[in-house]
């Protein structure tokens, strides 16, 4: 399977997106210690105006955001203001304009601080940069989220998938190793955090430690018994190990899930390549 084949089968599955856009790391496993071969960009931008969409959405759905934007810029107060960007918030969720939704999210954070609406925008901000390519825009993104996530964290540091969280965001940066121990500190703290397991986990497979992946997987499978990304990731990493019989189990087992979406597709895919 060429590369270029690999990495579209791994971007399909949504949880993966962060992957693609990440330098190339290799992390030594038994130290703190990462090498990189491609440093991100520093430079930090702003999405654009105010109020647009220069996005490609339907006519019909640019007229409904316009309409919302007015009501929520010439809103009387602050209840129809955050109902309002609720609203615009949906609308671009819909549309899948990531940064957009993000936004409007931060709205209710601004407006009515508190623990929970700051893990709400940094989410959104998180999920955004998850899917962004441009790297200014990432930046920007990534650093939208680490500051709500910061805030929570300094009120409560007992939120470890805030703090996991928090980690990816300084992976995709020029300090990568902030987030390698950041992830390893909510490990020594819950060994069993499953998104510190799977974060890492997904380390492992862009730094090409494919047995280190798998252990990482099998522990979140036990874990949760009912997560098709863990046996989707043992089959992947067995599958490039050249272990193509070991891993048809797993690609099967997703398929008798009950689950549909891009992670079905790919195992799918793995499936027929091995069986042909």
């Amino acid at each position: 399977m060429t590369k270029s084949r690999i990495y579209l089968i791994l971007f399909v599955v949504v949880s993966t997106a962060l992957l693609y856009k990440l330098p190339r790391y290799v992390v030594n496993n038994d130290a703190d210690e990462v090498s990189n071969d491609t440093n991100a960009g520093s430079g930090v931008a702003q999405i654009g105006s105010e109020h647009d969409h220069d996005f490609q959405i339907p006519d019909s759905l640019a007229a409904i955001i316009d309409q919302f934007y007015v009501s929520y810029k010439n809103a009387e107060n602050q209840e129809k203001r955050l109902i309002f960007a609720d609203s615009l918030a949906k609308v671009y969720k819909y549309a899948g304009k990531l940064d957009s939704l993000a936004k409007y999210i931060e709205v209710k954070a601004i407006e009515l601080p508190s623990q929970d609406n700051f893990i709400l925008a940094g989410d959104a901000f998180y999920e955004a940069f998850n899917f962004a390519v441009e790297q200014s825009k990432r930046n920007y993104l990534s650093e939208k989220a680490q500051d709500y996530y910061k805030r929570v964290l300094n009120e409560n540091s007992s939120l470890l998938d805030v703090k996991a969280k928090l980690a990816m965001t300084y992976i995709a940066s020029s300090n990568p190793m902030q987030g390698i121990t950041m992830l390893r500190e909510v490990l020594a703290e819950d060994p069993n955090n499953q998104l510190a397991i799977y974060n890492l986990g997904m380390l492992s497979i862009t730094s090409g430690q494919l047995d280190k992946a798998i252990e990482r997987f099998e522990l979140l499978k036990e874990l949760d018994p009912e997560k098709p990304e863990a046996y989707f990731y043992i089959g992947y990493c067995l599958f490039e190990l050249g272990k193509t019989e070991d891993s048809k189990p797993y690609f099967q087992k997703v398929l008798e899930m009950d689950i549909s979406g891009d992670i079905v597709i790919a195992a799918e895919d793995y499936l027929k390549r091995i069986n042909n």
